[in-house]
């Protein structure tokens, strides 16, 4: 997008909050107009300590000319008397407006900027959740959290923070500037000679902000990818002996992000020098002009106090304005990252048909799947699968590694959809189901278990709006959880920990088959279910599992093949095709990759 379509749908955010902002932005501009009349003030006050008092100051203009007038016709007193406490009385109710504006845009603006951050952040998140599979297989989870956590902060700098400040100092400069033509407009004309420089310094300044300030945000995704995996992976790290590998990724990272937070300074700065040079030089020149008419009597010590103020306090806005560019481009480039992440496809749902619970017949037709659908040349993970599973029925899939098991599984709650072929559920294909309705048919648990920093009974009760902690404790007896349960501190209502460590490999296994068995779905899919748990723990949930298969569906992907041999069917995979298939005594007596994949496993269980 281009900045300017980009900060206009940024403002869309604070729409709903318009008469907020607006009121925030009013609040901004009065104090800031404060200022201004504030520091007006001083030509009459230099002008009222002259020998002759008031008589002799300048003719008077605006809003005190007013005030003045309407003061001498109200008060008994001599009005050169009355007008000594009217300038400190009005600067008295300035002070008190002061206070009440810089309240009003300081609390608005901190109120709408987190407003719109906290919006911002959560139409993100809903947006990650319901992101397909390829998303994040193609980004990695430091650069996502990186555009919710880093990027969505920027984003309100190109919003109302920018917005508040352009608009502060935009009334100080043109109440300056109008206070200094009101005082001599001669003297004021220097100010707006090198206007057009400015301009054309901040528009070359502001390209390459903008293209600095998105390489820091890719940078700092980096950034957080590193840390991401050298953190979560610290075992590794460790028993590998990968310290230094980690420390020079992560210098390198941190030496990017450096360089790019230093360019950007120096461009930032580079862009401010100049302008204040500018303004520099003007001013110098005015204040000798200044000092001349002064001498010829053209000002009033007062005019002259007043014009030379106002003068040194435009600088302060101009030099904040100039320096805008910097958040706002920074902000940009955030929002160029936020908007990307909240516009990526969803999930595609274009299914229509409602189903409460299905009766579990599964049907592959000639199904084909490649994941990098982008290049015809890859070679597909299946390669027309054809496969018929009835409804209550146990079909194990085993095979080598890369032979297509988890993929065609994972093509079963639409995790994926195929490439070519279709699957079809009691008879309909799944992309007719709606996917909330076909996913709540299937239960997963998977060989690495994803438990939420949570207690027990959440975990177990996962998904459900309004847990029923009787279903809880029966699922969790079913799984052998009970008892190590029931030796938390807390028993059902003990935190597990971040992703469950706070247990061991067994109890999480067995967590999440409890969750399984809680949901109680009709299609069963285990990935290597079994394979954390020691012998003891295996039998028990073995045990358990082969209940809850009953007059379900089982879609079991197992490497320990002596797991599944009670199987109603047993299907080889090979570079994604079906090779063999058949129950485990009939593949047995056939001789071929299943026979081989056994005897090697039984000899290796023998040595062991």
């Amino acid at each position: 997008m281009q900045s300017r379509q980009l900060y206009a749908r940024l403002i869309k955010e604070f729409l709903p909050y318009k008469w907020v902002a607006i009121a925030t932005l009013i609040g901004v501009g009065v104090a800031s107009l404060t200022d201004v009349m504030l520091i007006r003030q001083l030509q009459n006050v230099v002008d009222a300590v002259q020998p002759h008092g008031l008589s002799s100051a300048a003719p008077q203009s605006g809003a005190l000319a007013a005030i003045h007038g309407w003061l001498d016709r109200i008060l008994p007193a001599d009005p050169g008397a009355a007008a000594l406490w009217a300038v400190p009385a009005l600067i008295m109710a300035l002070g008190l407006l002061r206070m009440a504006s810089t309240f009003t845009g300081d609390y608005g603006s901190a109120w709408l900027t987190q407003r719109v951050q906290a919006n911002v952040r959560e139409k993100m998140f809903a947006r990650v959740l319901r992101l397909p599979n390829r998303y994040f297989d193609q980004s990695s989870t430091g650069t996502t959290l990186s555009r919710i956590a880093f990027d969505a902060t920027q984003v309100t700098q190109a919003g109302l923070s920018v917005f508040s400040i352009a608009v502060r100092d935009s009334v100080a400069v043109i109440g300056f500037l109008g206070a200094l033509f009101d005082i001599d407009w001669k003297l004021a004309l220097f100010c707006l000679v090198l206007l057009p420089l400015v301009a054309l310094v901040v528009t070359v300044a502001a390209r390459r902000m903008r293209h600095l300030s998105s390489s820091a945000q890719h940078a700092m995704g980096e950034l957080t990818r590193v840390l991401d995996e050298s953190i979560g992976g610290q075992r590794v790290v460790k028993i590998f002996g990968g310290q230094a590998y980690e420390q020079k990724r992560f210098d390198d990272v941190v030496k990017l992000n450096r360089q790019l937070a230093v360019k950007h300074a120096t461009t930032a700065a580079m862009n401010s020098g100049l302008i204040m040079l500018m303004v520099g030089a003007t001013l110098s020149a005015v204040i000798y002009y200044a000092l001349l008419r002064a001498q010829e009597g053209a000002l009033t010590p007062g005019a002259f106090v007043a014009f030379i103020t106002c003068l040194m306090s435009l600088q302060g806005p101009i030099k904040n304005l100039t320096k805008l560019n910097e958040p706002l481009q920074r902000g940009l480039a955030a929002a160029e990252s936020v908007f990307g992440l909240i516009d990526a496809p969803m999930e595609a749902d274009t299914g229509t048909r409602a189903v409460d619970r299905v009766k579990g017949r599964i049907k592959l037709e000639e199904v084909g799947f490649r994941y990098n659908e982008d290049d015809p040349e890859a070679p597909p993970a299946l390669r027309s699968v054809s496969l018929d599973i009835a409804a209550g029925e146990t079909v194990a899939l085993v095979g080598g590694s890369g032979s297509g098991k988890t993929t065609l599984a994972s093509l079963l709650p639409r995790f994926y959809d195929v490439s070519s072929g279709r699957i079809l559920l009691d008879g309909v294909d799944l992309r007719e189901y709606r996917l909330p309705d076909l996913r709540s048919q299937i239960a997963l648990v998977s060989q690495d278990v994803v438990l939420f920093n949570d207690t027990l009974a959440s975990n177990i009760a996962y998904g459900d709006p309004a847990p029923d902690m009787a279903r809880v404790e029966a699922a969790a007896r079913a799984a052998y959880a009970h008892d190590f349960i029931m030796r938390q501190p807390q028993g059902y209502e003990t935190e597990v920990g971040e992703n469950g460590m706070r247990l061991s490999g067994g109890q999480r296994q067995r967590m999440a088959i409890a969750r399984a068995l809680y949901k109680d779905a009709p299609i069963l899919i285990l990935d290597e279910a079994t394979s954390a748990l020691d012998t003891e723990s295996e039998r028990q949930v073995q045990a358990a599992l082969e209940k809850l298969m009953q007059g379900r569906t089982t879609v079991v992907i197992a490497h320990r093949l002596s797991t599944i041999e009670n199987a109603d069917r047993i299907v080889v995979m090979a570079a994604g095709a079906i090779a063999e298939e058949g129950s485990h005594e009939a593949l047995l007596a056939k001789g071929g990759i299943y026979a081989r994949l056994y005897q090697t496993q039984k000899q290796l269980d023998q040595k062991e």
